[in-house]
């Protein structure tokens, strides 16, 4: 979803917030937003078509407060099988709202 396109639906009267979730990857020192839409998370691009990176939490919630999100899903996954209980690595993620 382009930036612009997120930016109009989160301020539409009427509409409700769409969920947010910032992944964050093993060994990736950076977060990356998608947006829940019609069932399907969809990443958060720019208007250039590139993902949308963030190094902090801070950056995170200056990004979104303005928009009037207040919480966001916080999903961490590590790949790395010898931490799944039955050797597969998609079971690998964890999940924890966020206030920001």
């Amino acid at each position: 979803m382009k930036l612009s396109q997120f930016k109009h639906w989160v301020k539409s009267p009427g509409e409700e917030v769409p969920k947010c979730v910032l992944t964050s990857y093993a060994g990736r020192a950076d977060y990356l937003m998608e947006v829940e839409y019609k069932h399907h998370l969809e990443p958060l691009k720019d208007d250039e078509d590139n993902m949308l990176h963030f190094q902090t939490m801070e950056q995170v919630r200056d990004f979104l407060r303005p928009l009037g999100i207040k919480s966001i899903t916080l999903r961490t996954i590590d790949p790395h099988d010898e931490f799944s209980l039955d050797g597969k690595p998609e079971c690998c993620q964890g999940d924890m709202t966020i206030n920001v």
